[in-house]
């Protein structure tokens, strides 16, 4: 390896490793709760996605596809770092689903550029079909209660769109992280949304709040490298 080859390839998993090991702070931070994990949290959780950014900002584009993408994917990490910002407790969940909304329709520009195969796309739409008739019927059923079954229907139509043409490019980065994206933000919307049991209060607790993040990084990290290596 060169040392042209070896800057290339450092700048973008340098910042990678970054990012994950943020991560693991976050999901510390997370679990721990109360004034110091939410103090860490609050540096943490941004980072993530500011590392993340410095990847496909500095990465290699290794293939003329990934380079051509890059603007949305960078569109995709800025609206997922706003959407970060905005849900840090006490947390503004309307302008945080439209900003999580921005990032999967980047991220489904992004992913419809690339080529596809039919039968992943088949598997994509049956996958999504299963989510909506399942999760994300019990998700808009609940957001009604709250006047939010508009938005978070539209939420759940993209998240869902955005998988679909993920999984038909049949990458496994690409499909992994697409659906623990939906998989973070149905478990997300479940602990908004539903109607807390007796004693739990609303958000599900610690261990809800630590699948939804480690969900959701593990999908960011496999959709930068999806699209960005």
């Amino acid at each position: 390896m060169t040392a042209a080859e070896f800057g290339a390839f450092w700048s973008l998993w340098a910042p990678l490793l970054v990012a994950v090991v943020l991560a693991v702070v976050d999901w510390v931070a997370v679990w721990t709760g109360g004034r110091a994990g939410l103090a860490i949290e609050r540096i943490a959780k941004p980072g993530v996605m500011v590392a993340l950014l410095a990847a496909a900002l500095l990465g290699h584009a290794w293939s003329p596809e990934a380079q051509a993408v890059r603007p949305w994917l960078v569109l995709a990490l800025v609206a997922s770092l706003a959407g970060d910002v905005l849900l840090l407790p006490p947390g503004r969940f309307i302008p945080g689903l439209v900003a999580f909304l921005v990032a999967h329709l980047a991220y489904l520009v992004a992913f419809v550029q690339l080529p596809g195969q039919v039968p992943w796309l088949v598997a994509g739409v049956a996958g999504a079909l299963v989510v909506v008739a399942t999760v994300g019927r019990l998700l808009v059923r609940a957001a009604r209660g709250a006047g939010l079954a508009g938005p978070v229907l539209a939420y759940l139509v993209a998240i869902c769109l955005m998988a679909v043409v993920a999984t038909r490019t049949g990458d496994p980065f690409a499909i992994l992280g697409a659906w623990l994206f939906v998989a973070s933000d149905a478990m997300l919307g479940w602990g908004r949304l539903r109607t807390p049991a007796p004693g739990m209060p609303r958000g599900g607790g610690r261990r809800l709040g630590v699948a939804v993040m480690v969900t959701y990084h593990l999908a960011q990290v496999l959709l930068v490298l999806a699209l960005a290596w």
